[in-house]
This record gives C-alpha cells, structure tokens and sequence, in this order.
C-alpha cells in the first residue's frame, strides 16, 4: 500500500491591513493620484481651447457650445468618480508594493537577531519577488558558513586545538552575537 507523500502547501499568507506603511503608500497614492489628476486637466484644458476655438471660426456651433455647458455637472461627476476608481487602484498599487517592504524590514530584523534560518516568502502578485531570491539565497549561504564553522569548531576540538578555536569563536561571536544556526 503506497501512501501519498506529496508535499501539501502552506496556505497563502493574507494580510487584513490594507494600509501596512501609511508613509511609503500615501506617497504613492499621492503619486498616482496627482498624475492622473493632471492628465485630466490638460486634456480637459485642451479640449476646451479646441472647441471654443472651432465655435469662434464656427459661429453656428455656438447650441453645441451651450449644451457641453449644460452637462458640466455631469461631467463633473464622471471625473469625480474616475478619481475615487484610480485612487481605489493606487492603494491597491501601492499595497504591493509597501507589503513586501515592510516583510523585509521584517526579515532582516529577525536575520540579525540571530535567526539564520529565516526566508522572506512574498504572496503571489507582490513586488519585489527577485529581492526576495536575492535574500534567501544570501540567508542560505550566510547559514551554511554558520554550519561549516560549527563543525570546524568541533573538529578542532577533537584534534586539541580547542583553546586557538576558542579564541576564535570569541571573535566570530563579538562580530555576529546570538546568531541561531
């Protein structure tokens, strides 16, 4: 009878703040906002000059002139609520973004406490998915120099030259104190 040893996944990490560093997300929604509040501006602007530059060559235009008059209102809703979509978007955007940097800030807290087993996992979509390779392999390598240095450390001892090991390890602790191997 052959069981199943197929690994089950972790379930996905979910965070329920959506604003986890107010700071570096408002900056970006301000960002965000502020572009495309502008872009609304001068194509507005620039709508505006062209129509009223073809009503003054165009004298008959002048009804249509006045009906875009009649539906500013409306238009100003419109805009008001492309705004609320974008700003919606941009704290999306921007908790991408500010999630995995606050796990980093995270991350290498708890690596120079001393815990060199630990890896940043990044949910799915997020950004900075390259960052967390590049950390988890620079963990990796700085906990298999911890190891190899352990079992050198225990070699040493067992062939006498445990006090020049010792002094050694005194020097390494005084450099990277309380790290977990």
């Amino acid at each position: 009878m052959a069981e199943n040893t197929k690994a089950v996944p972790a379930a996905q990490f979910q965070r329920k703040t959506i604003l986890i560093k107010k700071h570096l997300q408002y900056r970006y929604m301000a960002l965000i906002f502020a572009s495309v509040l502008l872009a609304f501006i001068v194509v507005g602007l620039d709508v505006l000059w062209t129509v009223s530059k073809v009503v003054d060559e165009h004298p008959m235009m002048q009804p249509m002139l006045e009906e875009m008059a009649a539906m500013a209102p409306l238009f100003g809703i419109k805009i008001g609520m492309y705004l609320l979509i974008v700003l919606i978007v941009s704290v999306v955007v921007s908790h991408r973004m500010a999630g995995p940097v606050f796990k980093f800030e995270k991350s290498c807290s708890v690596f120079a406490g001393g815990d060199l087993t630990h890896r940043v996992y990044l949910r799915k979509g997020d950004q900075l998915m390259d960052l967390q390779d590049q950390f988890n392999n620079m963990a990796g390598a700085v906990h298999e120099t911890a190891i190899e240095y352990e079992k050198f450390r225990a070699a040493v001892a067992d062939a006498g030259l445990k006090d020049k090991a010792d002094a050694l390890g005194v020097k390494i602790r005084e450099i990277m104190p309380n790290f977990k191997v």
